[in-house]
């Protein structure tokens, strides 16, 4: 009986992790159009979009956004998978370091505030 109950117990922490985890982003699933989602929450930081906005990961390494306007961007497909986007802020050379959520039974995301839960949502 105690030995069901550890599997049992055992089985369930492995799913919790599993359903989790972020797994590292596939090729084809990093390219394309991600749109911001909860960006009406209250200003935290001025490098991300608090209005619409639609940010186009292109094959090239090239991205366009209304927000960051056109830039080109870096990923590394670690533990945690990042990405740099380079642009142009005032005149001046910017860039934004985030990350990918991307677990289980979940389309990829582009976190912009894990605390504020604002995010880019890959679209298509």
């Amino acid at each position: 009986m105690i030995k069901r109950i550890i599997s049992v117990a055992v089985l369930g922490i492995f799913v919790i992790i599993i359903l989790n985890i972020n797994f590292p982003l596939k090729e084809k699933e990093l390219y394309g159009r991600y749109a911001n989602y909860n960006y009406e929450n209250p200003i935290c930081c001025v490098e991300t979009p608090h209005e619409s906005d639609t940010l186009i990961l292109f094959r090239d390494g090239h991205f366009e956004s209304e927000f960051y306007g056109k830039g080109r961007f870096e990923v590394s497909n670690g533990l945690v998978s990042t990405i740099i986007l380079h642009y142009i802020s005032y005149g001046e050379p910017a860039l934004y370091n985030t990350y990918f959520s991307n677990k289980l039974f979940e389309k990829p995301k582009i976190i912009l505030n894990a605390d504020m839960n604002h995010y880019y949502l890959k679209v298509d």
